[in-house]
């Protein structure tokens, strides 16, 4: 199972109403696992190329292997405050840039 399949499977889990406590545990199982492990480069360059068709899994897939922001939203072919947004959409934090209050 690589890293892709493993973000596809807790978006699968995330989306269900209720989780089991075998559900929950799975979902943390993934997610230690994937703090372990890295997405190649040639496989980053197959998610940016997918552009609007890439899912919510992978976008985060690309912000979390270190995939700088404004490449992914250009490659979604979004402006930055839309792709803001959605990041906020799907519950990912944004941090404050360094310097600014």
């Amino acid at each position: 199972m690589d890293a892709l399949d493993m973000y596809q499977e807790i978006e699968t889990l995330q989306s269900a109403e209720k989780l089991t406590t075998k559900q929950k545990q799975r979902m943390k199982e993934l997610q230690a696992h994937l703090n372990h492990k890295h997405i190649g480069k040639e496989k980053l360059n197959r998610i940016l190329a997918k552009g609007q068709d890439m899912k919510q899994s992978e976008v985060i897939a690309l912000l979390e292997s270190g995939v700088r922001k404004d490449h992914i939203y250009k490659a979604l072919g979004m402006k930055k405050h839309v792709f803001d947004e959605y990041l906020r959409n799907i519950g990912v934090r944004l941090r404050a840039r360094r310097g600014s209050s």
